[in-house]
């Protein structure tokens, strides 16, 4: 792998964001994986063209967002990217700078999961159902006396769903969302039965999905959104 080319900085932004920018556009380019190593910093100032202190800054920037870290003595090295971490740091601005609100969501998670549900009961491995079933089995142990772990879990249930779609665009369309997702979670009317009753709907939409019947797991589906704003 070549690592002496001089990385193009396009972008009218300051030098440290055009950096950041560029090492991202270098990391796609040669398709590197988590835990690669990007070159060292004498390469990299060379191929950008900057000093040290704004790779630096630029550096910092990959890191806030979960591109790159860095190992001690070792070097910098590419992070497997978490989509959701990324999206939940982003969702305060995502609800107020986009003018987000419940309606909108909920329109959303009502064409989008319930298409996210037809295509999971197609696709899904036996993997994804083993997982799928472990976080109905947390949210029913946790049902009862502890509402955040049981919200926590429900959310991975839908994004394991997503994964088993076998197309990783659905994954980040969900994890675009799972941190609004939460917050209007807690808006809704708690008491345990109501979690009971949002339970069976995940248990109708697992069940579907192990079947493989997708026009069934779709029709859960919105069944269970449109319950869930009820809920609210």
């Amino acid at each position: 792998m070549a690592v002496c080319e001089m990385l193009r900085i396009e972008r009218p932004e300051t030098v440290p964001e055009a950096a950041a920018q560029s090492l991202i556009g270098y990391i796609a380019a040669n398709q590197l994986q988590p835990g690669d190593k990007l070159p060292s910093e004498r390469e990299l100032v060379q191929m950008l063209g900057v000093s040290r202190l704004p790779l630096r800054e630029a550096l910092c920037i990959l890191k806030g967002v979960g591109v790159v870290e860095a190992r001690h003595g070792k070097g910098v090295f590419v992070r497997p990217l978490d989509m959701a971490a990324v999206f939940g740091m982003l969702s305060p601005l995502l609800r107020t700078h986009a003018n987000i609100d419940r309606a909108g969501i909920f329109e959303v998670r009502y064409h989008l999961e319930s298409s996210i549900a037809e295509l999971a009961a197609d696709h899904r491995t036996q993997a994804n159902l083993d997982v799928l079933g472990l976080e109905l089995a947390a949210m029913e142990r946790h049902g009862i006396d502890d509402r955040r772990a049981y919200m926590e879990h429900d959310m991975e249930f839908h994004r394991e769903l997503a994964r088993s779609t076998a197309n990783p665009i659905f994954h980040v369309f969900m994890a675009s969302i799972t941190d609004l997702l939460f917050e209007i979670h807690a808006s809704y009317q708690d008491n345990a039965s109501l979690r009971t009753e949002a339970i069976g709907e995940h248990e109708l939409i697992l069940a579907a999905v192990a079947a493989r019947n997708g026009e069934q797991a779709s029709a859960a589906m919105r069944d269970h959104i449109r319950n869930a704003g009820g809920r609210l």
